[in-house]
């Protein structure tokens, strides 16, 4: 039921004739050929060259848009805020959140993959979540082969960089508070019964990733969204209202309101093209025309 919640933290094209990661605006009122990338947040710098046609678009559009300006995220200020996010209140401790079976089970999945050095006794003052994370961060490292850390940025801030050395303007869609509402948005004993569902199932879990990945380098658009949308593996519907298709609604509004003046890459996590309320058909529901783009 949690498996997609997971995958899309982390989270969240076609090996032919078309880069389906890739999504060109047209149509509409559009001051000019618009585009939408989507991507795995872990996923390292160097894949934007595997991605046929978009390094030609970052020189193409006026500006470039993420879900956050990913330089901010790396500001003291905000690291301050991202710490004081992510510790726990003092009666509300792992060890309290947890039965003691749930944490012994947790700690053993812990260890394992600090390698023996950490256990969760070390964690004990973080809430549920940032262990999920940091959890999923190091799974995910087993995919990606350059990836480093969460504090590495991933492709989303490697696009943005480059956008930048290139003279375009680099806008957010959503604060760092705003994130990190989402972030931890739901309860502690909720963030705790999906890190206590993660390690029971970490085989199967570290599977799911590893499909996740394979399908987002073989850029079949298609099959990702039936991988990240399959209703046995369970996102509810209201983790996804709310990881994805609010957010898709509130980013709406500043979309629209730029097409007719700007030309943008939309940089955002692959599942928010995906869906009845994904970008793609929010979009095609105002009248623009999104098709994929095609590899030269």
């Amino acid at each position: 039921m949690r498996k997609l919640l997971i995958s899309l933290l982390a989270l969240l094209c076609a090996t032919g004739a078309q880069a389906q990661l890739l999504w060109r605006i047209t149509g509409g009122n559009c001051y000019k050929p618009s585009y939408m990338f989507g991507t795995i947040h872990l996923e390292s710098s160097s894949y934007i060259d595997s991605v046929p046609g978009l390094s030609e678009v970052m020189g193409r559009v006026d500006a470039i848009y993420g879900e956050v300006v990913q330089d901010e995220m790396m500001s003291k200020n905000v690291m301050s805020k991202v710490l004081k996010q992510s510790v726990a209140p003092a009666d509300s401790t792992i060890d309290r959140l947890l039965t003691p079976e749930q944490y012994k089970m947790v700690d053993s999945v812990v260890s394992r993959y600090m390698m023996g050095l950490i256990g969760l006794d070390r964690l004990s003052k973080l809430k549920p979540m940032a262990i999920v994370m940091q959890l999923e961060a190091m799974q995910m490292a087993k995919y990606f082969p350059d990836f480093k850390s969460l504090a590495g940025g991933g492709i989303d801030m490697a696009v943005q960089r480059r956008g930048s050395e290139l003279g375009k303007y680099v806008g957010g869609f959503e604060t760092v508070e705003q994130q990190l509402s989402i972030a931890y948005g739901s309860t502690l004993q909720e963030q705790a019964r999906v890190l206590v569902e993660m390690c029971a199932s970490d085989n199967e879990f570290a599977q799911n990733n590893h499909r996740l990945c394979d399908l987002y380098h073989t850029q079949d658009f298609k099959a990702l969204q039936e991988h990240l949308f399959d209703p046995e593996r369970g996102m509810s519907g209201e983790n996804l209202e709310r990881m994805c298709y609010s957010r898709n609604r509130k980013w709406m509004d500043r979309i629209v309101a730029t097409l007719p003046v700007q030309s943008m890459l939309i940089v955002v996590g692959a599942a928010h093209l995906m869906g009845e309320q994904g970008l793609i058909e929010l979009l095609r529901s105002r009248g623009y025309v999104v098709e994929a783009v095609s590899a030269p």
